[in-house]
């Protein structure tokens, strides 16, 4: 996810001292620390729960009216900006920012004012990224995170090391609550959407990509939120999701098969091929050409890639080996994105053993280009292949399912290969 990676990027923490930085803030102490609001620093970074505006303007209208509720401190913790020692909110975000606008805008109830906010500071020694995760999770008890939210929040611990145990215990969880809401951190970025817009429940969600996998779990959930929309109605139900067809190949399975028996037909190596297949495909598609797409002269027409602000492409193409039992989610993932007409760049992830490791394709990969889509792939086998001789991954129970798919993604056919492309290679 753009968030974990934007997270991860972010520079360590470097603590400060608490007393020095309330005395520069103009402070004062009881049980509690009391700080002006406009001394109080933020970073969306440090806060598990994206800020809602409405909840902000809800509570900024409450606290105009009654003040602000001391007894609701906010969780703060010291960080060191440019040699000083600054007060950063972590828990509370939504009454910091109430606070804030409540001020801004004025409007009080007499005596009601607000010239500082109660804040607990966190000792210095227990402050690093994945002690605000784990405390801004559990500190949420009360308005309890989403399951995409969570899962959000469970590969970015992941990507710090922490173990599904430590998760599990941490946060007071089970390993089946963890394997589901990864079934959701894995899924299409538009399913996705679907959760985080309420059309379709996280429940109905992993249920969905728990039986037919992420990209058909998508195809479904979409045609029924279109269905329940032209219904008049905003959320898709259980009931109103179509059952699979059994052991019966439709109008578009027939399609897909003659496409594909097409994309053989204009393969490069096709010529390669013994005269028997050759007239076997030729027999094939000859009674059906209307019902095929015109492929045109030359290289497939691939989308170009565009990254988002801070450099990553997340809208690129995801290429995933099938669900295992071990996670209930994909094991290992080929991201691809196309910046440039020719120009092909990829990361990967994995969840394989005690190997967890994923991100984007972004514009430090552009070191390393590929001339077309298959090489890019190859590549990426290389590297996952590579991946799977280190020594927390060896005798992963995922390892079987992962090595059967790199195997067949290797000995795919490259149709936008070229001679032309052959021969640049070849310099």
């Amino acid at each position: 996810m753009a968030n974990a990676r934007s997270l991860l990027e972010a520079e360590p923490i470097v603590t400060g001292n608490t007393k020095a930085a309330v005395k520069a803030a103009g402070g004062g102490s009881s049980d509690l620390w009391t700080v002006p609001p406009d001394q109080i620093h933020y970073d969306p970074r440090d806060n598990v729960r994206p800020l809602d505006q409405d909840r902000v303007r809800h509570l900024a209208e409450l606290m105009k009216a009654n003040g602000y509720d001391r007894k609701k401190p906010l969780g703060c913790f010291v960080r060191k900006v440019d040699g000083q020692d600054r007060i950063f909110v972590y828990e509370g975000q939504h009454r910091y920012h109430a606070a804030l606008l409540a001020i801004k805008e004025g409007g009080f109830a007499k005596d009601k004012e607000i010239d500082r906010l109660p804040v607990v500071i966190d000792e210095a020694k227990s402050v690093n990224r994945v002690n605000l995760i784990y405390a801004g999770i559990t500190n949420n008890d009360g308005e309890k995170l989403t399951p995409l939210q969570l899962a959000e929040k469970v590969v970015e611990l992941q990507e710090f090391g922490e173990s599904n145990a430590a998760i599990c215990k941490r946060l007071n969880v089970t390993d089946q609550t963890i394997r589901d809401v990864l079934l959701l951190a894995n899924a299409p970025l538009t399913l996705q959407e679907l959760v985080r817009n309420k059309v379709v429940s996280s429940t109905l969600a992993i249920e969905e990509i728990r039986a037919h996998g992420g990209e058909k779990a998508l195809e479904r959930l979409q045609s029924a939120a279109a269905q329940a929309k032209a219904g008049g109605k905003a959320k898709v139900t259980k009931k109103a999701l179509a059952k699979p067809t059994a052991h019966k190949v439709t109008e578009a399975h027939a399609k897909q098969l003659l496409q594909a028996l097409q994309s053989v037909l204009h393969d490069p190596v096709f010529g390669k091929l013994s005269p028997g297949t050759i007239a076997a495909v030729h027999t094939a598609l000859t009674p059906h050409a209307d019902l095929l797409d015109a492929v045109p002269t030359g290289q497939t027409v691939h989308p170009i890639h565009v990254p988002n602000e801070h450099g990553a492409f997340a809208d690129c193409e995801n290429i995933r080996a099938p669900i295992t039992g071990r996670y209930g989610t994909h094991p290992a993932q080929i991201h691809l994105a196309q910046p440039d007409v020719g120009v092909w760049i990829y990361s990967i992830s994995a969840q394989i053993g005690h190997c967890a490791k994923t991100g984007l394709p972004s514009i430090r990969h552009f070191d390393a280009t590929f001339p077309t889509r298959g090489q890019a792939i190859r590549a990426a086998v290389s590297e996952f292949t590579a991946l799977l001789e280190r020594p927390n991954v060896k005798g992963a129970k995922e390892l079987a399912t992962v090595r059967k798919w790199l195997d067949k993604l290797w000995t795919m056919p490259d149709p936008d290969w070229t001679e032309e492309i052959a021969k640049e290679s070849a310099k």
